[in-house]
Order: structure tokens, then sequence, then C-alpha cells
């Protein structure tokens, strides 16, 4: 993991518990979801918590709704890492 990057935890929705890196200064994900045509919106959280297997504490990302994916371009969801 680059320096300038953080392990995250996501917390509710479909992805509720996955795990992934972004850049030290993103402030929301958007996630494909389980719901066809749909991304799980993610937003930044002042916690952290212990994510087994891995040294460092992750900054948790909360679930705060769904939007439509329209014409999303697929290279802009982010896709996590259980």
């Amino acid at each position: 993991m680059a320096t300038d990057d953080h392990l995250v935890v996501l917390s509710g929705g479909s992805r509720d518990g996955e795990t992934t890196t972004v850049a030290t200064d993103v402030r929301r994900l958007l996630a494909a979801s389980d719901a066809p045509g749909m991304l799980e919106i993610y937003e930044r959280t002042a916690t952290s918590r212990r994510v087994r297997g891995n040294e460092d504490e992750a900054v948790v990302f909360d679930h705060v709704g769904q939007e439509p994916a329209n014409d999303m371009a697929p290279e802009l969801i982010h896709l996590s890492r259980s």
C-alpha cells in the first residue's frame, strides 16, 4: 500500500465488511451494488477499526444510500476487495 493510501472498510449496504485502499484525500466512494443498475454510496467517517489480517487500522466508510449508475463509466466505479 502506498504511503498516500488508506486501508478502508465499508460499513453497511451490499458491500458491508469489504475492504479496499484509497488515496488519503478520498471522502466518498461509489461501489457496484448487488442491485442491477445501482451504485452503493459510502462516505468517510472519523472512525477507524481493526480488520483481521491487517496491521493498520482501517478508516470506516459508512453506507449513505444508493443512486442509479446511469451512464457512469465503469472505470469510475470502485470495486472493493474482501
